[in-house]
């Protein structure tokens, strides 16, 4: 694998102790951050100084949603412009108008239904190929 940096934003912890076990299990040397919504992941964003290779984006979270950070992330311009960063919608919501609005942001590179798959994370590493 090719990744070095993935952010998971995701409220629900067990979700994202799944998916950092299966990114870790198909890459150990992955370092995975978690944050639990978008404001979360916009102050972790804001902090550091190098970007992450793929953004892990639930859609349906309380305080600051998958749709706020996408507004959110576009304004702030760091990583979305700077770098070419992956970013993946990875949600329980299988709503036609959220798949279309996630893929009209002009952000989102992919739709998967959460828990990740060895196949969505494989898909993941086949674009630093």
């Amino acid at each position: 694998m090719s990744l070095r940096k993935v952010l998971l934003i995701d409220d629900d912890e067990a979700v994202n102790f799944l998916n950092k076990k299966k990114i870790r299990e198909f890459d150990p040397a992955c370092e995975v951050i978690t944050t639990i919504d978008g404001q979360d992941a916009l102050n972790y964003l804001d902090g550091t100084d190098a970007c992450p290779d793929v953004i892990l984006l639930d859609l349906n979270m309380p305080g600051m949603d998958g749709f706020g950070f996408l507004k959110k992330y576009k304004e702030m311009g760091k990583c979305c412009n700077e770098s070419k960063v992956f970013l993946f919608i990875v949600t329980s919501s299988l709503r036609n108008e959220d798949k279309v609005q996630a893929a009209t942001s002009g952000l989102v590179n992919g739709y998967f239904e959460k828990p990740l798959s060895e196949n969505q994370i494989k898909i993941i590493d086949r674009l630093f190929q």
